[in-house]
């Protein structure tokens, strides 16, 4: 899944939390990257990968007459690692399938457990279940606008984000930029009449167990 930045102005992107491999790719004026307190500038063609469920926050410097551009990389995989916890596995589901109503009781029918085991495991993990969903929800939200940005009520739907919720509040809290601004930072992309099926990767259902 890639999708690409081409600013005409100073854009920051806070708190890009990704389930999987994050690969940034600079291809021309400044692209920086803070993660652990440290800034690092990506050269064009020395890609960085961000780990999964590393935080980072992204600057692009671009300017009127030389817009900074920059891809970021999504690389899914079915299955997630082996032995990772229910908190990064369900990370990985929600993003990758997030207009499931992922409720307890849906997950605990999956794993052929209780809700209330759902929520002890993730508990026990320092996780919660409404942040969860709600962190994914965003990132795959960042990366439906910058493929073929739809509208809010069509993205929300593919997102599984409540139709009376502020999406568009909740963007800008997290993120530190609007919808808005962040379409107008993507490069030039398809119609959307074009947007290719397998953007997503339709994989078979797996169990999470």
């Amino acid at each position: 899944m890639r999708i690409e930045l081409q600013p005409f102005s100073h854009t920051h992107v806070s708190r890009l939390l990704p389930a999987f491999p994050l690969v940034i790719a600079a291809t021309q004026g400044k692209t920086l990257v803070r993660r652990r307190g440290f800034e690092r500038v990506v050269v064009p063609g020395q890609p960085l990968v961000v780990a999964p469920f590393e935080t980072v926050d992204l600057y692009l410097d671009g300017g009127a007459m030389q817009p900074a551009c920059c891809s970021l990389e999504m690389r899914l995989r079915p299955g997630g690692a082996p032995g990772a916890s229910l908190h990064h596995r369900l990370s990985q589901r929600v993003f990758m399938q997030p207009q499931h109503t992922w409720s307890a009781a849906f997950i605990a029918d999956l794993l052929r457990a209780s809700p209330t085991q759902v929520r002890r495991t993730l508990f026990s993990e320092g996780a919660a279940l409404t942040e969860l969903c709600r962190t994914q929800r965003l990132m795959r939200a960042l990366f439906e606008v910058l493929h073929d940005n739809p509208g809010t009520e069509t993205l929300k739907r593919r997102i599984g984000w409540s139709p009376g919720s502020d999406l568009e509040a909740a963007f800008y809290d997290w993120f530190g930029l609007s919808l808005h601004a962040l379409a107008r930072s993507g490069a030039r992309r398809p119609p959307a009449a074009m947007r290719a099926a397998a953007f997503v990767p339709q994989w078979l259902e797996q169990q999470l167990a």
